[in-house]
């Protein structure tokens, strides 16, 4: 390697496959199980987190340490890069970040750290996007460019069986949580400028997932008139979902487990979709 290193964090949700082919180091988040850490990716998987949580045990989650970030960068720069972009999920939502900007301060090299401003594939296909503006031979500038733009114009969408993990989390109110609970309503929720946000309503978890396809469909159209290759993945928590799009309109898709991390917030029957376009070198961010 001798370009910039790109460095992401797992709430990502980038398959191992995906982040081995654009050369993406992710750092570990932290799963504690009735008080026992776990790093996810490592010793915790997604199914094993769900299994978790139905039988009742208590699960929390810890944003990386700042000296897992610096190893991560260090290891990069041991790769031969030159300089390092971390993007991170939503500052809005973890303490992340901020793990990231202290390490980037210790490392010894260039080091520019971008806050996505969301979260999940949302965050991954912005962390791709830098990965493929590193390969085409982009600066550091370039390559942070490349995810912050990718990231301002995804779109994440999701929608879950019961609000209380989001609520037992911080992520919403407990009087957003306790309606949705008394009205049986199962919400679209979207992270809009680094929060999560009720997007719509339905009164079924099949009407909620159809209210996603259509908005998928629409987000896809825009994304492909930015003249930039686009982005999609479909991520699941103890619930597959298949969404039926057009494969013509796709550059680079993705099904799979929502990350362990994730979710622990949003719990078992959680299903999402995030699309992105990439920004590139010859379409330039502007």
């Amino acid at each position: 390697m001798a370009g910039i290193g790109v460095v992401t964090d797992s709430a990502a949700s980038l398959p191992a496959e995906v982040a081995a082919r654009h050369g993406i180091r992710v750092v570990p988040m932290q799963i504690i199980v009735d008080g026992e850490p776990f790093l996810e990716g490592v010793d915790i998987t997604p199914d094993q987190v769900i299994a978790h949580l139905e039988a009742g045990r208590d699960v929390t989650t810890s944003q990386p340490s700042s000296e897992a970030f610096l190893e991560a960068i260090r290891s990069e720069a041991a790769a031969g890069a030159r300089a390092v972009v971390v993007v991170t999920l939503s500052s809005e939502l973890s303490g992340t970040y901020a793990s990231a900007v202290a390490a980037s301060t210790a490392a010894g090299l260039d080091v520019e750290v971008v806050d996505s401003r969301t979260v999940a594939m949302a965050q991954g296909l912005a962390a791709v996007a830098a990965a493929r503006a590193s390969a085409a031979g982009g600066t550091l500038a370039q390559v942070a460019a490349a995810a912050r733009w990718t990231a301002e114009r995804s779109t994440c969408l999701f929608t879950v069986e019961t609000l209380d993990h989001l609520r037992r989390g911080g992520r919403i109110g407990p009087a957003v949580a306790a309606a949705g609970r008394v009205l049986g309503i199962r919400p679209v929720l979207a992270v809009e400028d680094g929060r999560i946000v009720p997007r719509s309503r339905a009164r079924s978890g099949a009407r909620a997932r159809t209210a996603i396809a259509h908005e998928v469909g629409a987000v896809l159209a825009s994304a492909r008139g930015l003249g930039a290759p686009v982005g999609l993945a479909v991520l699941h928590a103890g619930a597959h979902w298949e969404l039926d799009v057009d494969d013509s309109d796709v550059d680079l898709a993705v099904d799979g487990p929502v990350s362990a991390v994730l979710a622990a917030h949003t719990g078992p029957g959680t299903v999402a979709a995030m699309v992105a376009p990439l920004a590139t070198l010859d379409a330039p961010p502007g």
